[in-house]
């Protein structure tokens, strides 16, 4: 990870190293303006599961955190090991919001803040938790809150194709769940089929592992991916078939 890290900071260009349009125009309209975004809300949420102590069992389906090997996890941790940061949670937000996108699916819900994030600008966030003491804590934080949010308990596999026939439209896809290489790669493949030519594909935890960071090397290498930018812990893709196909390490 440090290796990664330095590499990243190394590479790392800010907006005057940018030469599309298109990333140059995310660039300064999403990535600088994302910490200006108001999620006191969302804060405040965080800020009261933090102070949750309460122990749930854990079904993990995925490659498990690397913090510990009980199936009993207390609320709190989980939102320290598990949660999306608050700037990359606002980066989601931002996202969502200035490219005014309706429509948004998340593989891995964990407690929801980065669902919450989306589904304060998107119409409808579709969100994928395996484990059904998550899906069921996180369902009773949020859907008070947001009516745009369907909360689906099941493993990604089984229900990814029934859920991606039955979306008209798929504007992004927050991938955030099995970090494996090979379950990383099937996410991607069913739902490229999907994408049109300007949705979103955002990958976590890119660094998380060697078969993670495998992955998304050979995300952004696809002939079907144009655009690819990397902020060191997530990656976002897009097929923008009318660009020459580039890379950007983005600061952030």
């Amino acid at each position: 990870m440090l290796k990664a890290y330095i590499s990243y900071r190394k590479n790392a260009v800010n907006a005057h190293g940018i030469h599309s349009p298109f990333v140059f125009e995310f660039y300064n309209e999403v990535v600088l303006k994302a910490k200006a975004l108001d999620d006191e809300y969302i804060q405040h949420v965080r800020r009261t599961l933090l102070k949750d102590n309460r122990e749930i069992e854990i079904t993990d389906l995925g490659q498990g955190s690397k913090k510990g090997n009980s199936n009993s996890r207390k609320i709190s941790e989980l939102v320290k090991v598990q949660a999306v940061d608050r700037k990359y949670g606002r980066l989601l937000g931002r996202l969502v919001s200035y490219y005014k996108l309706d429509t948004c699916l998340e593989l891995g819900t964990s407690l929801g803040i980065g669902t919450a994030h989306m589904a304060e600008y998107a119409k409808k966030v579709i969100t994928i938790e395996g484990c059904p003491n998550i899906y069921s804590e996180a369902k009773k934080f949020w859907s008070p809150r947001f009516g745009n949010i369907e909360f689906v308990n099941a493993e990604f596999s089984s229900v990814l194709p029934q859920v991606l026939s039955s979306m008209d439209k798929l504007d992004l896809v927050y991938i955030d769940g099995n970090h494996g290489y090979e379950p990383t790669m099937d996410y991607f493949k069913q739902i490229l089929s999907k994408a049109h030519n300007d949705t979103f594909i955002i990958f976590d935890d890119i660094n998380w592992s060697e078969g993670m960071r495998r992955a998304w090397d050979e995300i952004c290498s696809s002939k079907e991916i144009h655009v690819s930018m990397e902020f060191f812990r997530m990656g976002i893709v897009l097929k923008r078939h009318e660009q020459a196909k580039e890379h950007f390490v983005l600061k952030f």
